[in-house]
């Protein structure tokens, strides 16, 4: 197979690059990106590409034409501070748009992207379990409702070509010593604000989980939507406690006020369009993506949360 990465210097596109590079099935990767990373396998090679650019779908089409894909992984998602909400915008949804009209044109025959189980949104009157049919909710947040753009676009894409293999992975919040995302970020600040009263229940992944599923959709028969979640479902004081942090319980305002500093402050902390994750509960089944995906997670999650302690290289 000649498999395609978007945004191999994200999170997943570092972890995965090593496995396609082992995988025999692999003959050639091709690393699609706006800069080339320091380094990369021997079975890769580069192609410069900068998804927010407006009028890239020709570009784009004609590279992957001349890359001849099998496969493509659309992996160029921000979670990074240093973007704002506007470059974000453009990347996630405009970006997918690029990558998604390219493919249509170049008979790929399998696109995997990945997405959150956080776009199934917590609420008083939510499912006590979420399964991939249930609706996703945008929280009036970028972060969350970018994503879910951009699945709804993937729907749209996957109902036009029939014959394209889609999967999509909703990742719970990925952990580990590596990761950099909106999630690890509050851990580390060591002390987490959190409402008085509420101790929702979570999941997590640790982040080498999230590749092995990754991998394990480059060859998989089944397509659609599939969440991925670790082996245990926790209060999110448990999941604070075991990263080293410690939360911090306070009143609804005075909540709402510390965000709000901490923001201007340029510390980390839980937006306050998303506190409703602070007060319900939200767990996703992953029972689809152990049948169908085959995928089962080998951290186990007293692991994954104390990978959050050591340090990032």
């Amino acid at each position: 197979m000649r498999v395609g990465v978007t945004g191999v210097s994200s999170d997943l596109g570092r972890g995965l690059l090593p496995r396609l590079e082992a995988d025999p099935l692999v003959d050639s990767i091709v690393a699609f990106d706006v800069a080339q990373p320091p380094t990369l396998p021997k079975k890769c090679s580069f192609v410069r590409v900068d998804l927010t650019r407006p009028g890239l779908e020709a570009e784009l089409t004609r590279a992957f034409k001349e890359q001849r894909l099998d496969v493509l992984f659309h992996l160029a998602f921000v979670n990074s501070r240093v973007h704002g909400a506007a470059f974000a915008h453009e990347l996630e949804v405009i970006g997918s748009m690029h990558v998604l009209a390219a493919a249509q044109e170049t008979g790929l025959g399998r696109l995997i992207i990945p997405s959150l189980t956080a776009l199934y949104g917590a609420r008083a009157n939510g499912p006590a379990v979420c399964v991939e049919t249930h609706p996703l909710e945008g929280e009036g947040v970028r972060f969350v409702t970018d994503r879910v753009e951009v699945e709804h676009q993937i729907e749209k894409f996957a109902e036009r070509n029939p014959n394209v293999h889609v999967v999509v992975l909703r990742f719970a919040p990925i952990v580990g010593q590596t990761s950099d995302n909106p999630f690890t970020r509050l851990l580390r600040t060591g002390f987490v604000p959190t409402i008085l009263g509420f101790d929702p229940l979570w999941q997590v992944v640790h982040e080498d989980d999230a590749v092995t599923a990754l991998h394990l959709a480059l060859t998989t028969k089944a397509e659609g939507s599939f969440n991925v979640v670790g082996d245990t479902t926790a209060p999110f004081s448990t999941i604070v406690r075991l990263a080293g942090a410690r939360a911090v319980p306070l009143p609804g305002p005075l909540l709402r006020a510390t965000i709000l500093a901490l923001e201007s402050a340029g510390i980390a902390s839980v937006p306050v369009p998303l506190l409703a994750f602070l007060r319900y509960s939200w767990v996703a089944d992953g029972v689809r993506a152990r049948k169908q995906l085959g995928f089962e997670p080998r951290v186990p999650f007293q692991d994954a949360m104390a990978s959050m302690r050591e340090r990032r290289p």
